[in-house]
């Protein structure tokens, strides 16, 4: 059983939702676009997680045919359960991005998202092009922190907050190098070089931005506003929690339960805000690189 990135990165509660925030109704078009859906497609998801782009685009474009692959046994149990409470028929699989059990030429179209950073490239993309029918077709989705806007508002918290945060993960911060998270992450400018590596052509590179939280914009209506500072809410607690699971006594049972306290008033306040119609401004934005090839 391989859990370690529902458990100790990002918990599939957490990326279900975040990925929500940032492939909804409003931005569908720049996601199915960017991925290069077409109607009777076969496509796989590499490092499905919970599920989240897979059941999207099954809704959106339901006669095709999706099977999403994750490493994460956690991650794929969540995918299962939510793919029956939503009446889908995805298929989700337990396996490894650089050795997949598919045979060679099944799918017509294979997409990731946020998955190439931790995979060495050359099995990475040469699983891909192995798997993928003759003219299909690779995409590869990469958010590119440094292009996306964070406003100040986003990170404030009391230095009570930041020190007890600090606190729990002093003893994990060696946790993500140990385990290869980030440790593949290119330049922009290497993607199109690692897709003729592996033998894909017709090549091309784009990028797009959404804007993933923006409570006070006036577009946003109320429920979704709510859901985006909950959504950062789960998040930050997610974030402490994976600390507390890494080295369970980096905190005392008293500061875990002022810590998460803490964390839940900021945000009961910032809801609170929002209902008094104080406007913070507190907005983000997330820029989405999309290297594409041919097989």
């Amino acid at each position: 059983m391989n859990n370690v990135w529902s458990q100790y990165v990002q918990t599939t509660e957490e990326l279900y939702h975040s990925r929500e925030m940032r492939f909804n109704n409003s931005n569908k078009d720049l996601w199915l676009n960017a991925i290069d859906v077409k109607s009777g497609q076969h496509i796989l998801e590499v490092g499905c997680a919970g599920g989240t782009f897979c059941h999207k685009i099954k809704k959106y474009v339901p006669d095709i045919k999706v099977t999403g692959l994750d490493l994460d046994t956690g991650h794929i149990e969540y995918a299962k359960a939510k793919t029956a409470e939503l009446g889908l028929d995805c298929v989700f699989i337990n396996g490894d991005a650089a050795a997949m059990p598919f045979a060679d030429n099944t799918f017509d179209l294979c997409y990731s998202h946020t998955v190439s950073e931790h995979i060495p490239h050359k099995p990475f993309f040469g699983e891909q092009y192995r798997v993928l029918k003759q003219g299909g077709k690779i995409v590869v989705l990469s958010v590119r922190s440094r292009l996306g806007v964070k406003d100040s508002n986003w990170y404030l918290t009391s230095d009570e907050e930041k020190a007890l945060f600090e606190k729990a993960w002093s003893k994990a911060k060696n946790f993500d190098k140990e385990h290869n998270i980030g440790a593949y992450e290119m330049d922009e400018h290497e993607y199109p070089k690692e897709l003729e590596k592996a033998g894909f052509h017709d090549v091309n590179v784009d990028f797009f931005t959404i804007m993933n939280y923006a409570p006070d914009n006036v577009s946003v209506p109320y429920d979704i506003a709510i859901e985006q500072i909950n959504d950062h809410r789960i998040g930050t607690l997610a974030s402490v929690q994976k600390a507390l699971n890494i080295v369970p006594d980096a905190l005392t049972e008293y500061e875990k339960s002022t810590l998460f306290d803490l964390i839940n008033k900021r945000f009961d306040k910032r809801i609170k805000q929002y209902n008094d119609g104080e406007k913070i401004w507190d907005f983000s934005t997330s820029t989405i690189l999309a290297a594409s090839g041919k097989k």
